[in-house]
């Protein structure tokens, strides 16, 4: 009463410091209530989550800001607000194993033998004997292999396109210099004659061709359940991405070898300009084979060029060995980076060997082999890869749409740098 008389007295600015100092002696207490508060409400959020996480809770109450009621998917009532005694009620199969369980302590303190009424309750494998208690282990993660790295995407020649077309002006050359070529030329028409003092020149003149890359659409689409996404122990969203992108890789790959041109790049092994060799024997690769594919390419390509084959193929040379009885396929292990391990280097008659996997062809199909400089591959990148999502489109279905694309196109500038094995048999 003494001290509210006397504040009744006060200036309105003694006043105003008065509050101001016991605010500031109270304040601290008051954040350290709070914080105790805080504290306790996520103690019990983290309890109520590694629960949850062990696949025995059933359900949850969420009261005053912060999980409470716990019930297990036996029948047991958890009160995470006691910190003493949790166990609000224990269902018949705790309560059983509540009761082996002290009769396990007591029979190990003894040294005698435990109760077989007892001993059987407390069994992993039987979900009511105990086998409840043992929560299922889960690993976040999605077991998966590595398709094959890109083998044309990283050794084409990649030309960014403003618009739908790009065309470039090319000569008219035919480097193609076997014996059964009349035609091979190195400038595209250009040539010279031998002519005596004051004999007429004749005329001559280069020939053009012209090469146009036209974008082409290569897209996808899937729908996925807004509840997959939210209850998905891995990043759904991530995943879909990095698969789609791979994927968008690896066909657009295999479309610079096999595509027929119509609305999709053409591929090497359908372009009929491309230089092509028959093989010695059906369904096989022999180094014969390879032999006549060396000689059919220009010599203007060897520098860069390499053979595309499968295990397949492969294998059928890993037993050949030449005159003086070295192997024909030469196979080493190279590091490629400090701590990135060895890799695999096969090398047949000086060009590396490439594995194509499933982009070409089966053995004994025309394009099973290649032999070529993919430096003269030209695509035409008009828009990379990428994902759109819409979360409108199928609302109503609680769906989340998801739509991956990317144009572009694919040609030989130079079929000549390239040599397939035909699937014939014979003299080409």
């Amino acid at each position: 009463m003494e001290e509210e008389k006397d504040t009744k007295k006060l200036s309105k600015k003694a006043l105003d410091d008065l509050i101001d100092k016991r605010t500031k002696e109270n304040l601290p207490k008051l954040l350290d209530a709070l914080r105790d508060q805080d504290k306790e409400v996520r103690t019990r959020e983290k309890t109520a989550e590694k629960l949850a996480n062990t696949g025995i809770v059933a359900d949850m109450n969420y009261i005053g800001g912060g999980y409470n009621l716990v019930k297990t998917i036996q029948g047991s009532v958890i009160d995470l607000t006691r910190k003493g005694n949790p166990w609000v009620r224990l269902s018949p199969e705790m309560e059983n194993f509540c009761k082996a369980f002290t009769e396990y302590i007591r029979a190990q303190k003894s040294g005698r033998a435990m109760d077989p009424e007892y001993s059987k309750l407390l069994q992993e494998n039987t979900d009511t004997a105990g086998g409840y208690l043992v929560p299922e282990e889960f690993q976040a993660m999605l077991i998966q292999y590595e398709e094959e790295p890109a083998i044309v995407w990283p050794r084409a020649t990649v030309w960014p396109m403003g618009t739908d077309k790009l065309g470039m002006p090319k000569l008219a050359q035919r480097p193609d210099e076997s014996s059964r070529n009349e035609h091979f030329d190195h400038f595209a028409g250009v040539s010279f004659t031998w002519t005596e003092e004051g004999g007429e020149k004749t005329s001559t003149e280069p020939t053009f061709e012209f090469l146009e890359l036209i974008a082409h659409e290569l897209s996808g689409y899937t729908a996925i359940t807004d509840t997959l996404i939210e209850d998905s122990s891995i990043n759904i969203m991530n995943f879909l991405t990095g698969l789609f992108r791979r994927a968008y890789v690896w066909y657009t790959d295999r479309s610079f070898i096999r595509g027929n041109g119509a609305r999709q790049p053409l591929g090497v092994v359908p372009d009929p300009a491309v230089l092509s060799t028959n093989r010695q024997h059906a369904n096989s690769f022999e180094f014969r084979d390879a032999i006549n594919m060396d000689t059919r390419l220009p010599s203007v390509f060897d520098d860069g060029a390499v053979w595309f084959m499968n295990k397949d193929c492969m294998n059928n040379l890993r037993d050949e060995r030449d005159t003086t009885a070295n192997l024909i396929l030469q196979e080493f292990y190279q590091e490629t980076a400090p701590g990135a391990g060895a890799k695999r280097v096969s090398m047949l008659l000086g060009y590396p060997v490439i594995h194509s996997g499933g982009k070409t062809y089966t053995k004994g199909t025309t394009g099973d082999v290649i032999l070529g400089n993919w430096s003269w591959y030209y695509i035409g990148d008009r828009k990379r890869f990428t994902m759109d999502v819409s979360r409108h489109y199928l609302f109503r279905n609680n769906k989340t749409a998801l739509r991956v694309c990317g144009r572009l196109d694919g040609i030989p500038a130079c079929p000549e740098a390239f040599v397939i094995l035909n699937s014939a048999v014979g003299t080409s």
